[in-house]
């Protein structure tokens, strides 16, 4: 057996021992989630999207001749895939709790940078490019949860505020069911979304899905804790279409009905980096594949797939009285 110098072993040994009560810490130190900021925070989130969308449209059967160059037609123009670039900033403040323990809160959601290119490079005729218009939203935290939620801003003008309100309110449920789990390395916790969506002119429940998101703790360093991300989605959402005649000839297309259904569903894989002291975001990450079935009035469908990857970045901003939060490496 060949001897290995004592000079050899001892600095071994030395980084044996200092590596050792972290890799104990990892093992058997729970981890709490929180996701929910805490009082006197601000904290800003820049958000990057990138999708990339291959459409078109399958003609319904026995459709005419005619109306399959039509539908070809209209993509016949624009060199699939496109691909949409979208960049956007959230900054979320927290005061003082009050008496009662609530803590108020504002958030507010920048205008980005959008734009949308074809398979060629150029701009897509006719799409704005633009970022999503600014929102703002306002809440109290109590007991972990979010209550009197106000939302305003030019951003709320692109969905009923039926349902705008009721994405943000079944978000922020789903949020606070999952905060508060203890986890150990490859533990993982779920956080599930059922969507009910009020839509304009359709019965409740005509909009129904699940979305869920599973968080699988990788490992926790310098107070940091490494979480791995499986996201999927499955989305069925009946869409209101304009009213048509009352007969049509004989031959042509069947009649629209009151409502069209759009399926979605996919799922992806990606990571998040939450940093324990206070419950900030550093890093999240997803990548997702998705597919998109939504059927036209006159008995055609429209297919999409997209390949969307997101990320974002996250740090703490100086209070409103100019001071930085202290943040140590806790649990």
């Amino acid at each position: 057996m060949s001897k290995i110098p004592l000079r050899r072993l001892v600095p071994l040994a030395c980084v044996a021992l200092a590596l050792l009560p972290s890799l104990v810490r990892a093992d058997d130190t729970p981890v709490t989630l929180n996701l929910i900021p805490l009082p006197n925070a601000r904290q800003q989130q820049d958000f990057r999207i990138k999708a990339i969308t291959d459409m078109k449209f399958k003609a319904r059967d026995g459709a005419s001749e005619e109306e399959v160059q039509q539908l070809s037609a209209k993509l016949g123009a624009i060199k699939m895939p496109l691909t949409m670039s979208m960049q956007m900033r959230q900054i979320v403040q927290t005061d003082k709790a009050d008496a009662k323990g609530r803590t108020p809160l504002t958030a507010r959601i920048e205008r980005g940078t959008m734009e949308m290119r074809t398979g060629d490079g150029d701009l897509v005729p006719g799409v704005p490019q633009r970022g999503m218009p600014a929102m703002q939203f306002s809440a109290l935290i109590v007991d972990g949860r979010y209550e009197n939620i106000r939302l305003s801003g030019e951003g709320t003008a692109q969905l009923p505020p039926d349902m705008l309100e009721g994405i943000f309110r079944k978000s922020f449920d789903a949020l606070a069911k999952m905060n508060g789990a203890t986890l150990r390395v490859g533990e993982s916790v779920d956080m599930p979304l059922e969507m009910n969506l009020p839509i304009p002119n359709l019965p409740a429940g005509s909009n129904v899905g699940k979305v869920k998101a599973s968080y699988t703790l990788a490992k926790v360093e310098a107070g940091v804790a490494f979480f791995d991300v499986k996201a999927t989605m499955d989305l069925k959402l009946d869409l209101p279409t304009p009213a048509g005649p009352a007969s049509a000839p004989e031959g042509a297309a069947p009649a629209a009905p009151a409502s069209l259904q759009m399926v979605i569903g996919g799922g992806g894989t990606g990571h998040m980096q939450l940093r324990l002291a206070d419950r900030l975001q550093l890093h999240n990450d997803l990548d997702m594949t998705m597919a998109l079935q939504m059927p036209l009035p006159q008995g055609h469908t429209l297919q999409m797939n997209l390949q969307m990857q997101m990320d974002s970045d996250g740090k703490a901003l100086p209070s409103a009285n100019g001071k930085a939060a202290k943040v140590s490496a806790t649990r």
